[in-house]
């Protein structure tokens, strides 16, 4: 609208200039022919201050057309570069999504692979308890492939947690993190070996306490793995790293806080072992 506003304006102008140009030259002609002088003086001082006038208007007025015209230039240029930066975006993002389910794709292989003498099966986690950790949460296979209470859940190189529930299509995990969780836990430098157990107060902070011998020998930095006293998980399960360690208040026991291998805030994709069907080496 305000480019059409202009044109007309514009035209107008230049009509206007054409006409009143025209009627002064006619006058110029006819002064200088009949060599009426004073006529042809009084045109000349007339039409110059016309002519630039004119000039100066034809002028402006085309300066802020290209002025405006420049600007939807810009506005249209800014508007493509825009779209252009959010499909970069989006594309961006969904290649860092395929590039960490790759790699936890990978770490349940090395997992599988690890412990080969189990059967497996890869599983999706479809659903959650409320909170934003998953202390507890439910997976897409169920007895009708297999599962059973008590197998044991890996995931991102680490133990996550065992089978609480099973129904014919899913199944309930516990996670190490929820309050209910214990396991036989060893310290691999020093052999020592304590109870690993969720904590109330930590499950927010997506770790886990360690209690052993207050003569354990158990510093920041070690790594935990599940003891060969377990019930439910096979021995030399990776499950984290010493965050702190503390004495207790009677004197006869330390605790230390564990960092737990798995990201209990992101779990997408896990590993199933079938315990009680480990395979023999006989066909």
């Amino acid at each position: 609208m305000l480019k059409l506003s202009i044109k007309k304006i514009k035209k107008k102008f230049i009509i206007i200039g054409a006409a009143t140009l025209i009627g002064l030259t006619a006058i110029v002609t006819v002064g200088r022919r009949y060599e009426i002088a004073l006529v042809s003086g009084l045109a000349d001082i007339v039409i110059f201050p016309l002519q630039k006038t004119t000039n100066f208007v034809t002028s402006s007025v085309g300066e802020i057309t290209q002025y405006f015209t420049n600007v939807e230039a810009l506005i249209s240029t800014h508007d493509e570069l825009k779209k252009e930066n959010e499909r970069l975006l989006y594309e961006n993002t969904i290649l860092d999504q395929f590039s960490k389910e790759n790699y936890q794709l990978k770490d349940l292989l090395d997992m599988k692979q690890r412990f080969e003498q189990y059967p497996t099966e890869g599983a999706n986690v479809i659903a959650r308890d409320p909170g934003n950790w998953y202390n507890v949460f439910t997976i897409d296979k169920g007895k009708f492939l297999g599962v059973s209470k008590e197998d044991v859940i890996l995931a991102q190189g680490g133990l996550v947690g065992y089978v609480l529930e099973v129904t014919p299509f899913s199944a309930k995990v516990i996670s190490i993190i929820d309050s209910r969780s214990y396991v036989s836990a060893q310290v691999v430098r020093s052999g020592d070996i304590g109870i690993l157990s969720g904590d109330i107060e930590l499950v927010n902070e997506g770790m886990a306490k360690l209690e052993v011998d207050i003569h354990a020998d158990i510093i920041k930095g070690d790594q935990i793995i599940t003891s060969y006293l377990s019930d439910i998980y096979p021995p030399g399960i990776p499950i984290g790293i010493v965050d702190e360690v503390v004495a207790g208040s009677n004197g006869l026991v330390q605790y230390a806080y564990i960092k737990p291998f798995v990201d209990f805030n992101q779990l997408k994709n896990v590993l199933v072992i079938f315990k009680e069907k480990q395979s023999t080496g006989e066909d």
